[in-house]
């Protein structure tokens, strides 16, 4: 995407790609989604570096994915004050927004919704295949089986937004602004190998999830 600026200045916007992970930095998920983007990408550790980047970098970014993070949206980190109010500026620039797993909920969170516990504190992880319904990033109603793990997940939609898949085990698996480009999946779309097999995901296993994964992912890269 190219932006005019003033006179005859021409910069090119990038897609922010910000990952709050707290442990290990998910590199290889980013790696996937730079070779799958048309456009070029930054990328931005908050916990582990600083949110410098991420405030320079706004303005000239033409989307934004929060990646997932063991963190969570109830922790109320100093980081994450400053996330949201990056969010909120995002937002009034009308900047297309694609939250994963952390991401998800924190959208949710920050903008009215309810994140809880599912299972009674009890992290799951694996494949679960979810139905994809009405869903602005998408033309049709399809199922994608998916890699998760997580312990928390949205239970109510923020106002605006409305519930775009859902899954036998969790029900909000996905949250669609009902105007604006910003999309919400429980999921890792993104997830590369090193994350599958860190989660215990076999190589034939993840090759069905990155076709589904993928499909997503381009999907959003198309609304930017």
């Amino acid at each position: 995407m190219i932006a005019k600026g003033t006179g005859s200045q021409v910069s090119r916007l990038s897609l922010m790609v910000i990952d709050p992970s707290i442990t290990y930095p998910e590199v290889e998920s980013y790696n996937k989604i730079v070779e799958q983007c048309p456009y070029p990408c930054t990328y931005h550790l908050p916990v582990m570096s600083d949110m410098d980047s991420i405030l320079r970098s706004l303005s000239r970014s033409c989307g934004i994915i929060i990646l997932g993070s063991a963190a969570s949206v109830h922790d109320q980190s100093d980081w994450q004050l400053i996330l949201s109010n990056m969010l909120f500026k995002a937002i009034a620039n009308d900047i297309p927004i694609l939250g994963i797993c952390f991401g998800h909920q924190f959208l949710a969170h920050n903008l009215g919704g309810r994140v809880d516990y599912l299972w009674n504190k009890e992290k799951k992880k694996g494949i679960r295949e979810i139905c994809v319904t009405n869903s602005s990033l998408i033309d049709s109603n399809e199922t994608f089986n998916l890699i998760y793990s997580h312990q928390e997940g949205v239970v109510e939609c923020p106002d605006n937004f409305f519930v775009s898949a859902s899954s036998e085990l969790v029900e909000i698996e996905a949250i669609n602004h009902s105007s604006k480009a910003i999309w919400g999946f429980q999921t890792h779309i993104e997830a590369s190998f090193s994350f599958a097999q860190r989660h215990g995901i076999s190589s034939d296993e993840y090759q069905t999830t990155d076709k589904d994964g993928t499909t997503l992912m381009k999907s959003f890269f198309d609304k930017i």
